[in-house]
């Protein structure tokens, strides 16, 4: 499988009558290798969105399902979300622009449906892994120094 191309989510809205228009666009892993340090590293979704096309602005209207792939914060193994999004906006025409580049459109609005943390449901994180975490929770407590932020708790008492 080759780059998705950057026309893949681009639209010609010279000519484009004043009115509703429907679109549909499938988003996989490679639209999210263009963008840097993106946190997706698989995707299969679909979007399907409505363009109302005015004189003067456009509403664009969209609809993201779908599932992305992105790195545990525990275990670090690949995590698969599921994704279900809305997004919305208005967008004023300059006279100048003859087509409309939904790509960041997309990201932005995919990478917000993301929860802040990511982590496998308790038992199906990465066996190793956990365990390794419980060996080196055991160690700092027989005797080695422990975090600086340790101090920080005196500071309750």
């Amino acid at each position: 499988m080759g780059k998705s191309s950057n026309r893949d989510y681009i639209i010609p809205i010279k000519g484009l009558s004043i009115g509703s228009h429907n679109f549909s666009f499938s988003i996989d892993s490679l639209f999210f290798e263009e963008f840097e340090n993106s946190e997706i590293l698989s995707a299969s979704l679909s979007v399907e969105l409505v363009l109302e096309r005015e004189v003067t602005w456009m509403k664009i209207d969209s609809e993201i399902k779908g599932e992305v792939g992105v790195e545990c914060d525990r275990c670090l193994e690949e995590l698969r979300l599921p994704v279900e999004t809305d997004g919305d906006e208005i967008i004023t025409l300059d006279p100048t622009e003859s087509e409309l580049d939904l790509k960041q459109f997309f990201y932005d609005y995919i990478c917000l449906s993301i929860p802040l943390q990511k982590v496998h449901k308790k038992g199906d994180c990465n066996p190793d892994m956990i365990a390794r975490l419980k060996s080196a929770g055991e160690k700092k407590n027989i005797g080695e120094p422990g975090s600086p932020f340790d101090k920080l708790k005196d500071l309750l008492n």
